[in-house]
């Protein structure tokens, strides 16, 4: 871990994180074509939310956008709480701690923000991140499940209070 570096994407690198975060969700199987154009969006994003790469040895290999409520990529926040949205790392990253280390940020922003958690959308098959999540300690908020169209949506909190 000590050769990953996070920090806030620069707008350059916008065409970068999209491709990387659309190829992790397509190898993965979690992507369609309604939403590929949303995952390449990474300049998109970079301008109306908060992202953050992490970089082994100096190449892109993971991100993460952060969304508050009522900015155009908070799906479900409240307004004590971030949003965690597209968190990808690539494959021969994982394994390493990246996606614990952007967490890690996302979770020392909401708490330097005075929220009150962190809150997530992923899918039932997303079980891999599911694993990362609950041994973090978010607990899953069936209340707050939802739906994309026919895609069924589980929500996870992390409660910083």
């Amino acid at each position: 871990m000590s050769d990953v570096g996070i920090r806030p994407a620069a707008l350059s690198e916008g065409d970068a994180i999209g491709v990387l975060t659309e190829r992790v969700y397509r190898e993965d199987g979690f992507v369609d074509d309604d939403y590929t154009a949303e995952l390449l969006g990474g300049a998109r994003r970079i301008r109306e939310a908060n992202v953050l790469v992490a970089l082994l040895r100096d190449i892109l290999v993971g991100s993460v956008t952060v969304a508050a409520p009522g900015t155009p990529f908070a799906e479900i926040s409240r307004p004590d709480e971030l949003e965690v949205r597209m968190l990808a790392v690539v494959e021969h990253a994982r394994g390493q701690g990246v996606a614990d280390l952007l967490m890690d940020e996302v979770e020392t922003m909401a708490r330097t923000q005075g929220r009150g958690g962190v809150v997530l959308s992923t899918a039932h098959s997303m079980t891999k991140a599911h694993r990362l999540y609950e041994r973090r300690g978010y607990v899953r908020r069936p209340d707050r499940d939802w739906f994309v169209d026919d895609l069924a949506l589980i929500v996870y909190r992390l409660d910083l209070a």
